[in-house]
């Protein structure tokens, strides 16, 4: 009998009815392609970043008809408001910040 069990009848494990590879996969697979669609701007952002070759100037083609295309149906439209909002707040400046930068300057 077993140590770890309080019954004293030993009783068969459970048997798993799914692997948990293939749910691990099917979520990844759902989460892959919900950021294929939404996020189609990150995609062309990082192809644009790779070292210029034929394969990377035709992966850019593809990734700007894709950008194109998301937009037309207004699904990255989500990621370009929050995009925006963020440039704006890197943008923002506290009353008084543009004074101190100038006097940072002004001693270096």
């Amino acid at each position: 009998m077993p140590q770890d069990t309080p019954s004293p009848i030993d009783l068969p494990e459970p048997e798993l009815e799914e692997s948990g590879l293939g749910w691990s996969f099917g979520v990844i697979l759902i989460a892959s392609l919900f950021l294929l669609c939404a996020n189609a701007a990150s995609l062309r952002d990082w192809i644009d970043d790779q070292p210029p070759s034929p394969a990377q100037q035709q992966a850019a083609e593809y990734a700007d008809q894709w950008v194109d295309t998301t937009e037309q149906f207004g699904i990255g439209l989500p990621r370009k408001a929050m995009h925006d909002q963020w440039k704006r707040a890197e943008e923002a400046r506290f009353h008084g910040s543009a004074q101190k930068e100038g006097a940072t300057d002004a001693i270096q």
